[in-house]
């Protein structure tokens, strides 16, 4: 009974959960074990519950090629609890929920949602050698129309809608957020989203803050659901721009096509913004701004990225600033990561490379 017993005291030393929008939290970890009593079920449930959060985080900051010939590797290398012990997975661990818990004499049944020490993952990579990805996309907020045989529906009698609000994707690599029917019904229908209407999907990312929008159609056909649609986004003085997406199909549930979405979008992201190269460079930059608040945005964007190490204030205006910028990785990444953050990277004939807001 000691190493239950360890593990058990594993298990009640860790805090609350943090933010569930960090990208370091896995939510919705399904749990089910059965032992001789209701202690060594609860105890299995939990090793294995940590175990597969891990594995996923691990899953959701790299890429299957990165981790090729290293113990991470799971595809030859097996399951994380087959590479690291209970405690060695628990050290990466800072806090967990427990929800829907059921349990039996014998048997224990929750879900997970588990919160990771940064620190301690970065760590943990590095030993390995396997480059991560290190910040989030821009939002997207997502409508998703369900097409009961040529009959579409968005904010009432819609499964796939309720798939995306059952479950948080803040916390994404790529985060999605789904309208509020209250405020969404008042502004766009299903017929008016799949027509791809401009003027009600500028008002749409408007209201909730966003420059990227997905539309998704789905379809149910004998237990097999089917789902396309388009990726709406809006830059600056830009018309709209579009891009298709799918058809894909996916045999489970609504929830496992929502899921199925959000990873493709977050290895999108990690194709873009994981830095292989982290020599460091500097460059000369000038913002423009329209006033303080787009001022501290744009001071937000740039200080907040993660390929910049170092932002430096070397003169202020009230419509303009100059600093200087020391950053990691491809000039590229961190036009893109900016962009992500709202700000447009770009160059300028009489000014040099200059920030300004993307919206």
């Amino acid at each position: 009974m000691r190493p239950i017993f360890a593990a058990i005291c594993l298990f009640f030393a860790i805090p609350a959960l943090a933010s569930a929008d960090d990208p370091y939290t896995i939510l919705g970890v399904s749990i089910d074990a059965t032992g001789s009593n209701a202690l060594e079920a609860q105890t299995i449930a939990m090793r294995r519950g940590q175990a597969m959060a891990a594995q996923r985080l691990i899953e959701r900051l790299t890429l299957p090629e990165d981790r090729t010939g290293t113990p991470l590797d799971f595809g030859s290398a097996g399951a994380i609890d087959s590479i690291f012990d209970t405690t060695a997975i628990a050290e990466l661990i800072s806090g967990l929920q427990i929800d829907n818990e059921q349990r039996s004499a014998t048997r224990y049944l929750g879900e997970l949602a588990v919160n990771f020490d940064r620190r301690a993952v970065v760590r943990l990579l590095g030993s390995y050698g396997v480059p991560f990805v290190e910040s989030q996309a821009r939002p997207t907020l997502v409508l998703p129309v369900y097409d009961a045989n040529g009959q579409f529906y968005l904010w009432d009698e819609n499964p796939w809608m309720s798939a995306w609000t059952s479950r948080s994707y803040g916390n994404a690599l790529a985060p999605m957020i789904v309208p509020a029917s209250e405020t969404g019904r008042s502004i766009i229908s299903a017929r008016e989203a799949l027509a791809l209407d401009e003027p009600r999907l500028r008002e749409l990312a408007t209201q909730y803050g966003v420059s990227r929008i997905a539309v998704l159609r789905g379809q149910d056909r004998d237990g097999v659901r089917r789902m396309g649609g388009f990726l709406v986004s809006f830059e600056a003085g830009a018309e709209m721009a579009v891009d298709t997406w799918g058809p894909e199909s996916v045999s489970g549930t609504w929830r496992d096509g929502a899921l199925s979405f959000v990873i493709g979008r977050e290895n999108v992201w990690k194709r873009v913004a994981i830095v292989r190269n982290t020599s460091t460079e500097d460059m000369r930059v000038t913002v423009i701004y329209g006033g303080l608040a787009e001022w501290q945005v744009l001071q937000a964007a740039l200080t907040g990225t993660s390929l910049v190490t170092n932002a430096r204030l070397d003169a202020l205006s009230r419509d303009g600033a100059l600093m200087t910028v020391s950053y990691r990785g491809a000039l590229e990444q961190l036009t893109s990561e900016l962009s992500e953050r709202g700000a447009t990277l770009e160059q300028h004939p009489g000014l040099g490379w200059v920030v300004r807001s993307a919206f």
